[in-house]
């Protein structure tokens, strides 16, 4: 598995001996990401924002890609919260118009790393052009088994419980009756794994109404790289980090 990651490097790189102390046997089957620091990013540059949100694109393509060779199950990136619409007009619609674009014009990425996608958050608050591409993109991927990509699109987790808790009300199940299992059913992310390790750039140490239920016993990395300067060598850097810690799941 390894061996087909370290193809891509050259011999002697930075990525290539990062990658080298990485342990297979002991990865994480599922990384979340906070994708935090485009606009900071962009301001360093002298840019516009929307720049900023342009060269992120670019960096989740890649890390996308990378923990596909690496071989990490799923990997769930925070791409639009439903705070963002609170951004100014210009900047929403560049998001959803760039969004939009690229799952017209990299289907490849998901075709050629044989990689799934699904997205959770709420779709019925999405542009009906978006949502209707979203949709076909899930559908054309869905016999695809190498890895699940999930995008969390006006996705807030605090709304998510919330949804969780009505549906579960709405189909009459019993109080008594209702256990972890019968809740995670209910979640945006049902049948996928909690998160092992949860990433968030641009030095913020919050978790910004992302994954509130599924981060319980998720390990937390944060670093101070903008998302746009996080390429194959932070993501290596985090899973060492992640297989040097002892995992307790609250044991003392």
């Amino acid at each position: 598995m390894l061996d087909h990651a370290l193809a891509q490097f050259s011999p002697g790189s930075e990525e290539r001996e990062l990658l080298e102390r990485i342990d297979e046997k002991r990865l994480p089957v599922h990384v979340a990401i906070t994708m935090d620091g485009n606009g900071r990013w962009a301001k360093q540059q002298g840019l516009e924002r929307n720049a900023g949100h342009g060269a992120g694109a670019e960096a989740a393509r890649e890390i996308t890609e990378v923990a596909a060779r690496l071989g990490i199950r799923f990997l769930t990136l925070f791409t639009f919260s439903s705070e963002n619409w609170k951004r100014p007009p210009g900047e929403v619609q560049y998001l959803m118009d760039m969004l939009h674009e690229n799952l017209l014009n990299r289907q490849e990425l998901l075709t050629d790393n044989d990689i799934r996608l699904k997205i959770i958050g709420d779709l019925e608050g999405l542009p009906g052009k978006l949502r209707k591409k979203l949709l076909e993109s899930e559908e054309r991927s869905s016999g695809h088994s190498r890895m699940q990509v999930n995008l969390a699109l006006n996705y807030g987790s605090r709304q998510e419980i919330l949804r969780a808790v009505r549906a579960i009300v709405a189909a009459g199940t019993a109080a008594g009756r209702i256990d972890e299992e019968t809740f995670a059913r209910h979640l945006y992310t049902a049948g996928c794994p909690d998160p092992d390790l949860l990433i968030r750039t641009s030095g913020e140490l919050r978790i910004s109404n992302f994954l509130l239920y599924q981060i319980a016993y998720s390990e937390l990395y944060f670093t101070k790289t903008l998302w746009p300067d996080f390429r194959a060598r932070e993501f290596f850097r985090a899973i060492i980090d992640y297989q040097g810690r002892e995992r307790r799941y609250g044991n003392a």
